[in-house]
């Protein structure tokens, strides 16, 4: 009874975490999609896009998967359970390249800025379509394996068992090491990069480059390392699993912090993203109501420093 609490109580925070993605992921998407050619058509929005598209497609994933947490049954189809793990293993490694071909871009906008060609569409599609080529190579390579997708009932849900090391190894070094260090070299060449960037310029457009970047570069750095942290319990089943035996509770919580870095994500890619919050506080009517208010705090204002009239 217990431990149906538990994971009763391990789904809801589940499912609150992939509603917070589907929400904030849908709006980025349909408010980029409808708004392309007057306001987001540009190479780091369709990186933007495509990011958030991932984020949506996991949390889908992971709602396919949701009542197997409750239900507690043992006897899952194999063919059913290798796909759903396929797939969240798949869109879960596809995730981690959207970050990649965002941190390339990043570098050819920074260091490589005079190169025109490489920020044109026609490169970066290249790069998002290899994003999503690789990771599906490499996931549906596993299912030669016939141990790499399987049942936890540790953590009730299908997907690439860390009890299986072979598998757990191949995703774990191609899936997020090997991008995940490229990330990190990018950015720390973007980094020096920026600290030795010529401050004595007077060229207006540098600086304002310079400014830019500098922006750009901490929003980004702060979806890496939510990326790194939420990615430690994985990594730590993999490695207790080669000692010894990992904690059963320790499956739940990796799930939930895969779950909990893509939904930190999204929020990020929303709230660090003026034009889109303002498009969105437009439409439903906040933005208006903030103005109107703030011209009424105005108007109260001048009201009451007004020079009244001299009386005689």
């Amino acid at each position: 009874m217990n431990d149906q609490i538990y994971f009763t109580t391990i789904a809801i925070i589940y499912c609150i975490l992939n509603m917070i993605t589907i929400i904030f992921s849908l709006i980025i998407v349909l408010t980029i999609a409808i708004n392309w050619k007057m306001h987001f058509c540009s190479v780091s929005n369709l990186l933007i896009l495509n990011s958030s598209f991932v984020f949506f497609l996991y949390a889908i994933s992971c709602f396919i998967q949701t009542p197997l947490m409750i239900s507690n049954n043992n006897n899952i189809n194999l063919l059913f359970c290798q796909l759903c793990g396929f797939f969240g293993q798949y869109i879960a490694g596809t995730q981690i390249f959207t970050f990649l071909a965002q941190a390339i871009f990043r570098y050819f906008a920074t260091v490589l800025y005079r190169q025109k060609i490489l920020l044109t569409f026609r490169v970066n599609t290249i790069i998002i379509i290899l994003g999503w080529i690789i990771p599906l190579i490499i996931t549906a390579s596993l299912l030669v394996l016939p141990l790499a997708y399987q049942y936890e009932p540790e953590s009730r849900i299908c997907f690439t068992s860390t009890k299986y090391l072979l598998g757990a190894l191949i995703v774990s070094i191609f899936i997020f090491f090997m991008p995940l260090t490229i990330i990190i070299g990018l950015y720390g060449l973007i980094l020096w990069n920026l600290t030795h960037f010529d401050r004595f310029q007077s060229d207006a457009n540098n600086i304002i480059r310079y400014k830019r970047n500098i922006k750009v570069f901490h929003n980004i750095l702060l979806i890496v390392a939510i990326l790194l942290v939420c990615g430690v319990p994985y990594l730590l089943c993999i490695i207790i699993n080669i000692i010894s035996e990992t904690p059963w509770i320790l499956y739940s919580i990796k799930t939930l912090c895969i779950s909990l870095s893509i939904a930190l994500e999204t929020l990020v890619l929303f709230f660090t993203n003026g034009k889109i919050k303002k498009i969105l506080y437009e439409k439903i009517g906040f933005h208006q109501t903030q103005v109107q208010a703030i011209q009424s705090r105005k108007t109260n204002h001048i009201n009451r420093n007004q020079i009244l009239p001299v009386i005689s």
